[in-house]
């Protein structure tokens, strides 16, 4: 009846009032979340969910409300003449030709449909979710003057935060379940995405608007049991976040919130590649219950949702004079910031695989062929089966001349240096010298095994650093160059932990002696002598340095100083000088000098 006197206002207004009265209508009568829903026209329902409301011309505008006027007046009659005759079977009706409704109108009966209610196909929100449509009344509202007067300024502080945390879980809950009823389970009935694509986008998403509403209903009840001023709110909150209940929670946000960015990715690919689907989304977006937001700035609400609760416990707290009370507050904040770093660890090592599967689809091993060694073992290396502990750009500087941009992917047990080229990311041995190349020898290898690895600074420059690479015939010494002090600190830092978490693993971390040597690589007395040849060395290198700076002398390395000193000294080791297929240092004189660096 409200909807019927509503739409003869209609008759007599102007295109201005009609556009502002339209809006309104719409949200009281027309809206699949309004209260007072009724029945539309399928050419109404249909043209509403394409277009917003305000942006119909006014003709279209008093059409609608016409049908809608319309339509109600059919079911009402309807209604009437099935009471009447009181029968089950299909009524074939006739209506005067003034309600401009043609032809005999078929009413089917069933159990569950009444013929007031919404058809099954338009009807998207369930009904426990209709008071989400609106915003809650602050506290203030609602609660007796007389006892909000008596409050304290901490303790008003106090509910104002909780009123906070009470809004702002409604919003979410609104949210979520406008992803469910607009997106999610549309997207199933149109045929758009099957089951198990909509678990993997939208995981646990039923379980997690459970656990949402749950939460919410407990803290709409601690506001109605309290008047409004709500007392103790740590049983509720400890509940929540603590325990097998914060376990579980934490295990199915974990698992919704590290989806999301391959979720988004999933969504803009299909949109570019499919119309249809592009449609569904954009007439989707554009209903009034999505408030402007696209798809992709909902999905990540759960993510934003889990870093305000620690701030919103925190913050009562603080104004919570109980200390029982507040212990247990600080204590449901600390569980939830556990559950953030589980979920952020979570986030980022399925945003590492995403990126290691997308390196691996461009991989080019072909680099590798003039070591035959390294082609053998690493042509087909699979990098999504490792796990990636930290990337980025950095430059390969092999000699003064040649300094190569490489992205930089440490993993569990090794360090990459993957070349861009078009599309491609490419694995290439490089050389410091074009002899080397001819002969297949001295390559230094774009793959380095961490566990014998050690790291030096580079004293003349502070954004660089060396990776020693030490095996069974030599070593090898990378300089690399990160683009900041603060980012080789960080290199630094990631690389030494890798090596670390292997060596507790138990992977061997000391120079193994070279095939054929037959013998420890060298004696007591040898090792003793070479300590201080290494002591000596780095003295002279100090100094060598100095003075090159103060008279511009030509550069030395670590490598031609440690060489050059071995020799020097007549440092006589068991293992005699051969090349190896790797490159670097030849010697295995040299290679005990790095190891006396290094330990």
């Amino acid at each position: 009846s409200l909807c019927y006197l509503h739409a003869e206002l209609f008759k007599n207004l102007s295109a201005k009032e009609t556009k502002k009265q339209f809006v309104e209508f719409y949200n009281t009568f027309l809206d699949k979340g309004a209260i007072l829903r009724v029945v539309l026209p399928a050419n109404v329902a249909y043209e509403l969910d394409r277009t917003r409301p305000d942006l119909l011309h006014e003709d279209t505008q008093k059409r609608y409300v016409q049908e809608v006027q319309t339509t109600w007046v059919i079911l009402e009659l309807r209604c009437a003449v099935v009471t009447s005759l009181n029968q089950s079977h299909t009524k074939i009706l006739h209506f005067p030709s003034f309600l401009s409704f043609e032809g005999p109108v078929s009413l089917p009966e069933g159990p569950g449909h009444s013929p007031t209610s919404p058809s099954p196909q338009l009807e998207e929100m369930e009904p426990r979710f209709l008071e989400f449509e609106h915003d809650p009344p602050n506290w203030r509202e609602l609660a007796p003057p007389e006892a909000l007067s008596s409050l304290s300024k901490k303790e008003t502080k106090r509910q104002e935060v909780i009123n906070e945390l009470f809004a702002t879980e409604h919003a979410h809950v609104r949210m979520l379940s406008v992803l469910q009823m607009i997106f999610s389970k549309p997207l199933e009935r149109e045929g758009l995405l099957a089951s198990p694509e909509l678990a993997a986008i939208f995981p646990n998403l039923d379980e997690i608007i459970e656990m949402h509403y749950n939460f919410y209903e407990n803290l709409k009840k601690l506001r109605l049991d309290d008047n409004f001023i709500v007392k103790s709110i740590s049983t509720t909150v400890l509940n929540r976040f603590g325990g097998t209940e914060g376990e579980w929670f934490q295990k199915l946000t974990a698992r919704f919130c590290s989806h999301q960015s391959w979720a988004l990715d999933q969504i803009k690919s299909r949109q570019k590649k499919e119309p249809r689907f592009n449609s569904f989304i954009l007439e989707a977006e554009s209903k009034p219950q999505c408030r402007r937001l696209q798809l992709k700035d909902i999905i990540p609400i759960e993510m934003q949702r889990l870093t305000k609760y620690p701030l919103l416990l925190e913050n009562i707290a603080k104004s919570t004079e109980n200390s029982t009370e507040k212990d247990r507050i600080q204590q449901s904040a600390e569980c939830c910031r556990k559950i953030l770093n589980h979920v952020n660890e979570e986030v980022k090592v399925m945003e590492n695989l995403l990126t290691l599967k997308d390196y691996q689809r461009r991989l080019d091993t072909s680099g590798l062929k003039p070591s035959n060694e390294l082609y053998t073992e690493y042509k087909n290396i699979d990098l999504t089966q490792k796990k990636m502990l930290y990337e980025g750009s950095v430059t390969w500087r092999v000699t003064k001349e040649k300094a190569i941009e490489v992205q930089c992917v440490l993993l569990g047990d090794l360090l990459v240096l993957l070349q861009r080229q078009d599309d491609k990311m490419v694995l290439k041995c490089q050389s410091k010298s074009n002899i080397a190349v001819q002969e297949g020898k001295q390559m230094l290898s774009p793959i380095i095994k961490l566990d014998s690895v050690f790291l030096r600074e580079v004293a003349t420059d502070r954004k660089a650093f060396y990776v020693i690479f030490t095996w069974d015939s030599g070593a090898q010494i990378y300089e690399l160059v990160a683009q900041s002090i603060g980012e080789r600190k960080i290199w630094t830092d990631v690389i030494k932990s890798a090596v670390d978490d292997l060596k507790k693993s138990g992977a061997p971390m000391r120079l193994t002696l070279p095939p054929g040597s037959g013998g420890p690589p060298f004696s007591p007395s040898t090792y003793v002598s070479l300590c201080v040849c290494v002591c000596v060395c780095v003295c002279i290198y100090t100094f060598v340095e100095r003075a090159r700076h103060i008279h511009r002398l030509p550069k030395f390395t670590h490598l031609k100083i440690s060489h050059f000193f071995c020799h020097f000294l007549s440092v006589r080791l068991t293992a005699p000088l051969s090349p190896t297929e790797n490159g670097g240092l030849k010697s295995s004189g040299e290679t005990a000098a790095l190891y006396v660096l290094n330990t």
